[in-house]
C-alpha cells in the first residue's frame, strides 16, 4: 500500500503542486469498488527528501484535497460545493479538550469514524515515547469468513458527544489482526497515512498505546485532513 512520493517528483516543487498521476496513485490504493478492491490505505512515503515539516503540512493539505477529487468522484455522489467539508488541524497527543472525546489522548480500540469517509495523517514532532503505532484491519472479509453480523463484531463507544462510533469488540481483535491486519509500524514526518473510511469499504484503524520515556521533551503531534458528508448531519 505504500506510494514513493519520490516516483513522481523530480525536484523541490511547490507544496500545491500536487501531479496528478500521484492523486491516482493513492486514490487507487483507497478506492474498493466493483472495477478494483485496494487496500483501503495508502501511505506516501518519502517527504523529508523534499519539505521540511511545515511546508510538508501544507503539501499533505494540498494533495488530501487532489485525493478527494478523485476518490469522491469514484465512490460519493453529491454536490462538491454543497455537501463536503474538508477539516484540517493539527492534535497533540495529552492535549485534546476531554469533554470533547473523554479523554486526552487519541489512541483507541480498532474503530471507523462517524464524521469523516476520508482521512490522512502526517506525524511529527514525534519524540519521547515509544508505541503510537497504526493498525488497520480490513473487518468485512473477517465478518464474511466467520458468518458474523455487526451486533456480533461491533459495539458503540461511550464518549460523552453525539459522535458516538462503532468499536470493535476485544474479544474479536486478536483473530481480525492476525486474519486481515496490517501495520504502518511507527509513524514520522516522512509519511502520509491515507484511510478510506466510508461506511461500506472503509477498513477499521486503531493504534498501539503510547508510552512515554521522557516525559520533559515528549511530543506527538498529527496534522490531520479529512472530509465530512453533511448530508448525514
Amino acid at each position: 500500500m505504500e506510494v514513493k512520493l519520490g516516483d513522481y517528483l523530480s525536484a523541490p516543487i511547490r507544496p500545491n503542486e500536487i501531479p496528478p498521476a500521484l492523486a491516482r496513485a493513492v486514490s487507487d490504493l483507497l478506492i474498493r469498488d466493483d472495477d478494483q478492491i485496494g487496500p483501503g490505505a495508502a501511505l506516501v512515503t518519502g517527504l523529508l527528501e523534499f519539505f521540511e515539516l511545515e511546508r510538508a503540512r501544507s503539501f499533505h493539505q494540498a494533495l488530501f484535497s487532489a485525493v478527494w477529487e478523485v476518490f469522491r468522484q469514484r465512490t460519493v455522489d453529491g454536490d462538491p460545493e454543497k455537501d463536503f467539508r474538508l477539516k484540517t488541524g493539527t492534535i497533540s497527543d495529552g492535549a485534546i479538550p476531554i469533554e470533547l472525546y473523554g479523554s486526552s489522548w487519541s489512541f483507541k480500540a480498532f474503530h471507523i469514524d462517524r464524521d469523516a469517509l476520508l482521512f490522512s495523517h502526517l506525524y511529527g514532532p514525534v519524540v519521547g515515547f515509544t508505541g503510537g503505532e497504526l493498525h488497520l484491519i480490513d473487518i468485512r472479509p473477517y465478518m464474511g469468513r466467520h458468518s458474523l453480523r455487526f451486533d456480533d463484531v461491533f459495539e458503540w463507544s461511550d464518549e460523552p458527544t453525539d459522535g458516538c462510533k462503532p468499536v470493535l469488540r476485544s474479544e474479536h481483535t486478536q483473530s481480525a489482526l492476525a486474519e486481515y491486519g496490517r501495520t504502518t509500524g511507527s509513524m514520522g514526518p516522512d509519511q502520509i497515512v491515507f484511510v478510506n473510511n466510508l461506511p461500506d469499504t472503509g477498513v477499521l484503524h486503531g493504534a498501539t498505546p503510547v508510552v512515554v520515556t521522557d516525559p520533559e521533551s515528549f511530543i506527538r503531534e498529527y496534522h490531520r485532513c479529512s472530509v465530512k458528508d453533511l448530508r448525514l448531519c
